[in-house]
């Protein structure tokens, strides 16, 4: 692991921020990826519990979501009912074909957001930059979530992880608000250069799984639909 060094916290925080609103328009999570992450989940959940039904993967949060983009597609496969259908996934898969967040946001408003409102606590981002304004999303640092959440999410989900100042405290923080049980899927660009914008560099799936030191329920370099490489843990 190679990590950039800040002289403040301060600095940190206004670097991330500054990152963030320069990506504000861009979403690199596809529907393909979470169609993906439930049917995987799913299964490992039933092969768990084989003589009892599943109960839905939710609570869950997305951390570092920019326009909360991500947050619309977890919410709409995870708990949107038009996503049951084979088709409808087909379809989808073929038309989300953009890093554009706002496409991806009005793909997930025509196949449905949900069961409830977006403020049923289903689907919740965490994202830095103060001019979001969405009541699904929480702004502020994803190393310093409310007390309250404490073991509240089932899943967890980012792409930007590599945005921490300090990896160890951010994966305290995040099994801190993680239930028993949780899954915790990561994208990263692997072995990727530590700067300023991106504090953590030189990880691969190996170096994830030893500072989570949690079992490994799917990981693979290929799979994304942007190129990152994956890895899920259960904790």
């Amino acid at each position: 692991m190679k990590l950039y060094e800040y002289k403040t916290r301060e600095e940190y925080v206004a670097t991330q921020i500054e990152r963030s609103r320069a990506k504000t328009q861009y979403c690199k999570v596809f529907f393909s990826d979470v169609i993906r992450y439930k049917q995987l989940l799913r299964v490992h959940l039933a092969a768990q519990h084989a003589t009892r039904a599943v109960k839905p993967l939710g609570p869950i949060l997305c951390l570092g979501v920019r326009s909360g983009a991500e947050v619309d597609l977890f919410r709409s496969v995870f708990f949107g009912p038009l996503l049951n259908f084979k088709w409808v996934r087909q379809l989808v898969v073929r038309w989300d074909t953009t890093t554009l967040g706002s496409h991806k946001t009005r793909l997930a408003r025509i196949l449905g957001l949900g069961n409830g409102s977006l403020r049923d606590g289903k689907v919740i981002g965490v994202e830095i930059a103060p001019e979001v304004n969405r009541p699904d999303i929480w702004i502020g640092s994803f190393d310093e979530l409310p007390a309250e959440w404490a073991g509240k999410f089932r899943v967890l989900y980012s792409n930007s992880i590599d945005h921490a100042q300090d990896p160890e405290r951010t994966v305290a923080e995040w099994k801190r608000v993680a239930a028993p049980g949780a899954y915790v899927i990561l994208a990263f660009t692997p072995n990727q250069k530590s700067s300023a914008h991106d504090p953590i560099g030189g990880m691969g799936l190996e170096e994830w799984e030893q500072l989570w030191k949690a079992p490994v329920v799917f990981s693979n370099t290929s799979d994304n639909a942007v190129g990152y490489s994956e890895i899920c843990f259960q904790l």
